[in-house]
């Protein structure tokens, strides 16, 4: 098992880097890479952990959101105990979030409060491969509440007897663009393509991990359209699959 962290140190950070200025917080010790073997049972769950220290002069208060850049297949999601494949949660704060949830809550109750120079040592990155081999790459995301870009963002790939620990390169076979405008404050689009596939699923879920909407899409492309009226203010999670497995996951906020 090997776990590979950022070169610079804490300390350098605190020296050179805009974080300080920008009231952003600090990764300590954060892992970039996990690399092991299904054979080890160590690595049933895969328990990361570093620490997030606010090194600015002024108070914050944080949630986490788990973004997903690339997925094993199968993956289960939207959990289902008893179903085939890898899957993953986090701790933060005072809870250890259900399997799958995208965000912790938003709610005052539930948010880091980080005094300057104080350092939170709750998160935590649980991932189960399930004896599915290949790579799963997410970014855990540390900010305020509504707005990821004043946070900072720590990409993770977790390789599982995989030939080449790194993301996948070849031609997708599904092409899209992101959701826009973000945030949703009435009518945005997500245009999408379909290369060789006659049929995807679109799912949206609430960052609970509730399913909110379902559809078959059987055009090869085409636009699908969000309206902020059709939904709650907070953050959802897109995704569209097409029956080989293959899929693309999107982000966006309801406001």
């Amino acid at each position: 098992m090997k776990m590979k962290t950022p070169v610079f140190s804490i300390l350098l950070c605190a020296v050179i880097s805009p974080v300080v200025f920008l009231a952003q917080p600090t990764l300590v010790d954060a892992i970039e890479i996990f690399e092991g073997s299904l054979d080890d049972p160590n690595n049933e769950e895969i328990a990361l952990h570093w620490d997030v220290a606010n090194l600015t002069d002024d108070t914050l208060n944080l949630m986490v959101t788990r973004n997903i850049i690339q997925l094993v297949s199968p993956f289960n999601l939207p959990y289902d105990e008893g179903a085939p494949g890898a899957y993953d949660r986090f701790c933060w704060g005072p809870l250890c979030y259900p399997y799958g949830q995208f965000s912790s809550f938003s709610t005052a109750g539930y948010l880091v409060e980080l005094h300057p120079n104080e350092t939170d040592t709750t998160f935590i990155a649980d991932y189960y491969p399930a004896g599915i081999a290949g790579v799963t790459a997410f970014e855990y995301c540390f900010h305020p509440v509504g707005d990821i870009p004043a946070g900072t963002c720590q990409q993770v790939l977790y390789c599982l007897d995989a030939d080449n620990c790194a993301l996948s390169v070849g031609e997708s076979i599904i092409n899209s663009s992101p959701i826009f405008p973000q945030p949703v404050t009435g009518l945005s689009s997500f245009p999408y393509q379909l290369n060789g596939s006659t049929r995807a699923e679109l799912t949206i879920h609430n960052a609970g991990g509730q399913l909110i909407e379902q559809k078959t899409l059987r055009s090869q492309q085409g636009v699908v359209f969000i309206d902020a009226a059709s939904y709650a203010s907070g953050v959802y999670i897109l995704s569209l699959m097409i029956p080989t497995g293959e899929r693309v996951t999107e982000q966006f906020l309801v406001r």
